[in-house]
Formats: C-alpha cells, structure tokens, sequence
C-alpha cells in the first residue's frame, strides 16, 4: 500500500483563522497544525500533484509561493511531500520565512523529519519527528480533509 501527502505545515497558531477558499487547517499533535493540498486545492491554485518529489521540479514553485503569500504566516512554513509504495519512497520539502525567502527545496530520505525540526518538533522517545505530530495516521492527502 502506497503512501503521499503534500502539505504546508506550521507550529499552532501560525496560520491565519481566516484562510483563502478551500483551504482547511487540521490539528496535529505536538502543537502543530497542517494544511493539506489535496486534489481540490491543487485544481483550485494551480498546484501540480508532488512537483518535487514525482515532477523533479528543483525550486519551489510560483503556485506554491503564491498560495503561501495569500496565507501571510507570521512565522515559518514547511511546504511537505512524501511519496512511498512498496517500502521505497522519496521525500521533500521547503521552508518558506516569514519574509517569504525559500530554503530549499531539500529532497532526501528525511526531508519530512527535518522539515519538522526546523520548525522546532522534538521527537518523543522511540518516535522520530514524522510519528511524532502523527504524519502517519492517513495514507493520503485527500483523507486528511473533512468530508463535506
């Protein structure tokens, strides 16, 4: 069984209460929160589906910086994307600064982890940063959203 996600993820209470269309913040643990880019948001800002991880695109894209402007986080965003099947998987990510200056994109075997830690997720013993804010709980993006 296959695994992918992409979405912006931030500490609680960086995202703005009132957010652009069809965006919808999902509570994680460690005081954490995520935005999940699912197949609605993605037709809605232009955002392909793992531009990163399946595209091999090698900056952070103009949709993605836009949608990230039209939030105006106060703090430090990671944009995240994970794709696995059959135990082989790639992972990526890009943290977007308050100023809106981009660090990287990074794309490793532990680039959700250190996505994590820079924005100061810690792990719990004999968890790493990802099992930690429960990154694991659904299987794909789309299931992270509310059923409407």
């Amino acid at each position: 069984m296959g695994y992918s996600l992409q979405a912006l993820i931030a500490q609680q209470g960086v995202f703005p209460s009132s957010l652009p269309e069809g965006l919808e913040i999902i509570e994680l643990q460690e005081n954490m929160q995520m935005i999940p880019l699912g197949t609605s948001v993605q037709e809605r800002y232009g955002i392909p589906f793992l531009p990163l991880t399946d595209d091999g695109a090698t900056e952070m894209l103009v949709s993605l910086r836009s949608l990230c402007q039209k939030i105006g986080a106060d703090a430090k965003v990671a944009y995240i994307e994970a794709e696995i099947f059959g135990g082989m998987g790639t992972q990526a990510n890009a943290i977007i600064e308050r100023n809106g200056d981009v660090s990287g994109p990074v794309i490793a075997v532990d680039a959700i982890n250190s996505a994590l830690r820079c924005l100061g997720v810690k792990p719990i013993k004999g968890q790493d940063e990802f099992d930690a804010v429960g990154l694991g709980k659904h299987r794909d993006t789309d299931n992270w959203l509310p059923k409407h």
